[in-house]
């Protein structure tokens, strides 16, 4: 897969004016993180003292806790404006923090139809950018669709048109849903006699037939949530080197992790090495699940399966897991038009904190550790990655 390239030096610069700079004590260790209200909107007169964190399941001392505002600002009033010279404009005299958003879009999980919903939000999003904000795109696993990190967002408008939508339902004899193939494939015996009773009402099925269909299925849903995983990673790798917090805006169809505690579909351990690796790139993923999946059953030959809740939550469950351990959250779109997704995207990334936490000696051992952060008020929602690394003392934090 191609990376999303754009020179360091040019980041550097780009990101050079407004920039907010992290003053930190020699143990303080710099954390992202976004508290929203209920509708997406950012909190932003909070204090250190209002934030709880524990790291490694042990409480730190959070020493400060800086506002990071990317709303556009109006121009500070100069003398000569203020005694009426409306020609001449005046420059902020703090420059305005910029983002750098990457979108990333799953071509795997996505119908013809919702890739084109995909395709048209992703335009409309692009134009309600800040001018000066980083855009990158990688639509994976074609790698067609793809534009290195640019302020050029007409040209990355351009690009997104070029994402495909590949999903195809493979074909299954005995009409099996996602979740039935991974409770058969798994020995869930009452899910076998459940299709048994449901397929051959007067007929001898064959189970062991069933139980092949089963685990043949459940095999191409690995193989395809490996290769969005994977794809995912390669991704957020490609970007690592780039200094900075990146965003990642990930659509997706969906991707399907059990609800079993065992069995098949099982993506825990792939989904918790993204994580860390998201942690050491800086990256944030907020995800955005086109869930068209009621709407396509109503129209298949099998009609309406009575798993359907299950299959849906099943598919958001992945996405839930890697948004939520990545700082982010999911966005469900259920059968309309993704801009309201967008919308809120853009509402919670306009505003995070960096809080400075006073990290102990213990903590500094270059070893994922698990970090939790709360905010004591009620009505907030906080966004923050579930592990962190910490490099040993004499290195710089992630």
């Amino acid at each position: 897969m191609q990376g999303l390239a754009l020179g360091v030096v040019a980041i550097l610069a780009l990101q050079q004016a407004g920039q907010p700079a992290f003053k930190s004590g020699v143990d303080l260790v710099a954390v992202d993180v976004h508290v929203v209200d209920k509708n997406g909107n950012p909190i932003t007169d909070l204090r250190p003292e209002d934030f709880e964190v524990q790291i490694a399941g042990k409480k730190r001392r959070v020493a400060s806790a800086a506002l990071v505002s990317y709303a556009s600002r109006a121009p500070a009033a100069s003398p000569s404006s203020a005694a009426g010279d409306a020609n001449t404009p005046t420059p902020d005299a703090t420059p305005r923090p910029r983002r750098m958003f990457i979108l990333a879009i799953d071509e795997h999980s996505l119908h013809i139809s919702n890739a084109l919903a995909a395709v048209n939000a992703t335009e409309r999003f692009l134009d309600r950018l800040q001018p000066d904000d980083l855009v990158g795109l990688q639509a994976y696993p074609t790698g067609s669709a793809h534009y290195d990190l640019t302020t050029d967002h007409a040209a990355v408008r351009l690009a997104v048109r070029k994402v495909m939508g590949l999903f195809q339902e493979p074909s299954s004899k005995f009409r099996l849903s996602p979740s039935e193939a991974i409770d058969i494939a798994s020995g869930d015996r009452d899910a076998m006699m459940a299709v048994v009773k449901r397929e051959c009402p007067s007929l001898v099925c064959n189970q062991n037939e069933i139980r092949n269909e089963a685990i043949s299925l459940s095999g191409s849903i690995e193989m395809r949530v490996s290769q969005s995983v994977g794809g995912l990673r390669s991704l957020v790798r490609s970007v690592e080197k780039i200094p900075g917090r990146k965003l990642f805006v990930l659509v997706s169809g969906g991707l399907i992790s059990t609800d079993r505690g065992m069995g098949r579909a099982n993506t825990g351990a792939e989904i918790s090495q993204l994580a860390r690796e998201a942690a050491q790139a800086n990256v944030a993923i907020f995800a955005l699940h086109l869930d068209w999946s009621f709407i396509e059953l109503l129209s298949s030959r099998g009609g309406l399966r009575t798993s359907y809740f299950r299959d849906s939550n099943m598919a958001a469950s992945g996405l839930e897991s890697i948004a939520g351990t990545a700082g982010g959250t999911v966005f469900r779109v259920h059968g309309t038009s993704p801009d309201v997704a967008f919308d809120r995207v853009l509402r919670e990334t306009s505003a995070h904190y960096l809080l400075g936490i006073d990290a102990a000696s213990e903590d500094r051992d270059g070893q994922p550790r698990a970090i939790r952060v709360k905010v004591k008020r009620g009505g907030t929602q906080v966004r923050s990655r579930t592990s962190v690394v910490i490099p040993r003392a004499g290195s710089q934090p992630q």
